[in-house]
């Protein structure tokens, strides 16, 4: 403000009122104004801050539903608790937690502004990646919706490895090669993603996938030849793969035994109370026997540990009830079982380190191997365009110690020397994104099975979209960009 219109405002609208007014009795009077001021001022601010902590809270809330699985109307049962509680602990305080808005409305509406947010931070990501792979899978929800999930793994050039869901594209028809390919396609538009930084795919080896003719991977590769791109790298998932050789230890004449033993002893309801408590009466190692499932990668393993180790009271359990299983006394039978036993177990055992979060295909190859170690690699192997750069590597010893004292891969190549190894550091980086498996994939279907279930068969493509979103991220949403974004209004 002018100091001219100030002053002419005064002169026509206060001077009367405030011209006795001199001295300290002026100043003291001006200060009353500025106190009021501020105290008006922080009325303001304190209602502000309280709406913007209410709408925080409502995101906060939403967040948790969404990363525990948990149906959106559950939010109006956890309002109910919350505020029986501060009735119960603080009631002067109850005001506050009546202000908050958790209806399912909100939460909906909520969990799509999260899904949303996470998806723009991820695509603000992509323009730093060097490059990037992605692993695949399709599985069939509830609805029978064929629901395909993308997950990106890419590194930077200060080695940092993001590792989200790209996107999950529902398709309502078939699910071709061609169909998976041009919702890949559109995914990577959507995220302004390049086939020029794509690295690899790792898929479960499906033959819409890995058909080189009709299947995914021959589209892309047509694709990838069009543009004179680098051919990129195909896996099979090295868990899936793991599983299949487990398939190979048929052993028809242990497992048929196995099975139907265990079958007998768990169908009947009778039958199988009184096994549980003969066991408890003698008070076996273990209280029961376990099922084996051919879909699932680890009952084998584990069926054929507990029938090995409660095989002798199965067998008396058996005689008892005139089921006589004459396997179980034969001694060349019995040591079938247990290398049978000893071997399943030790694939199980490589199975379960094989699975995890950010696994990355080294740590998942010396699992196998003993060794990832580019120190003591035949130079002869590598890449003609690397052989340099690997003798300059392999004859600096202070590298070697340098190696030697790093905990992993990923803290020891960004420590080189761009200008003497950028030939091994990208190539480093492009094996940092491989996916070894399509763990993560699996793990998501697992979540969608439990979201989406006969329960909540109702539940939108879009907000499953978005659940999942916020269930696996390692970006986390930017809570208070949102509350800022919006009208810290109460919703109705």
């Amino acid at each position: 403000m002018k100091e001219y219109n100030v002053r002419r405002h005064n002169d026509n609208k206060h001077k009367a009122k405030f011209e006795n007014l001199t001295g300290e009795l002026r100043q003291n009077k001006i200060k009353h104004f500025l106190t009021s001021l501020s105290s008006q001022q922080n009325i303001f601010k304190s209602q502000n801050t309280r709406n913007e902590a209410s709408v925080r809270a409502s995101y906060v809330v939403a967040e948790m539903l969404a990363k525990n699985n948990r149906p959106f109307t559950d939010i109006e049962f956890f309002e109910k608790c919350m505020l029986a509680v501060t009735n119960e602990v603080c009631p002067e305080k109850i005001k506050l937690f009546e202000e908050i808005s958790l209806s399912t409305r909100t939460c909906v509406r909520r969990t799509e502004e999260l899904g949303n947010n996470l998806f723009s931070q991820l695509k603000d990501i992509i323009p730093s990646l060097d490059c990037f792979s992605i692993a695949i899978d399709e599985s069939t929800d509830i609805s029978d919706t064929a629901q395909l999930l993308i997950f990106i793994r890419g590194i930077d050039k200060e080695f940092n490895i993001y590792e989200e869901l790209a996107d999950m594209c529902s398709i309502k028809g078939t699910t071709t090669g061609e169909d998976i390919f041009k919702n890949i396609e559109n995914s990577f538009e959507k995220l302004g993603l390049s086939l020029k930084k794509l690295i690899s795919i790792t898929t479960d080896g499906g033959k819409n996938m890995s058909d080189i003719h009709k299947g995914f991977f021959g589209r892309i590769k047509t694709k990838m030849i069009d543009n004179k791109f680098e051919l990129l790298m195909v896996f099979h998932c090295i868990i899936h793969q793991e599983t299949l050789c487990c398939k190979v230890l048929a052993w028809k004449n242990v497992m048929d035994t196995v099975i139907s033993t265990i079958n007998y002893m768990r169908k009947n309801g009778l039958a199988h109370r009184q096994f549980q408590q003969f066991l408890e009466e003698i008070e076996a190692e273990y209280g029961d026997v376990i099922y084996f499932t051919e879909v699932r990668w680890l009952s084998r393993g584990a069926a054929l540990k507990r029938f090995f180790t409660l095989r002798e009271e199965i067998n008396i359990f058996m005689n008892e009830k005139d089921k006589n299983v004459p396997q179980l006394s034969d001694k060349k039978w019995i040591l079938d079982l247990a290398f049978l036993t000893d071997m399943t177990t030790f694939l199980n055992e490589l199975n379960v380190k094989l699975q995890g979060k950010e696994k990355l295909l080294p740590d998942m190859y010396s699992d196998i191997k003993s060794f990832t170690n580019p120190f003591v690699v035949d130079i002869d192997d590598v890449e003609s365009c690397l052989q340099m750069e690997i003798i300059e590597l392999q004859s600096d010893e202070c590298l070697k110690t340098a190696f030697r004292d790093c905990n992993n891969l990923i803290q020891f190549y960004p420590s080189l020397c761009e200008t003497k190894f950028s030939k091994i550091k990208y190539f480093a980086k492009k094996m940092l994104t491989i996916f070894g498996s399509t763990y993560i994939c699996e793990q998501t279907f697992s979540l969608m099975k439990y979201r989406k279930s006969k329960y909540a068969s109702r539940l939108t493509d879009g907000h499953l979209n978005a659940v999942l979103r916020i269930s696996t991220p390692k970006i986390k949403p930017a809570i208070n960009t949102l509350v800022d974004a919006i009208q810290t209004q109460k919703s109705h």
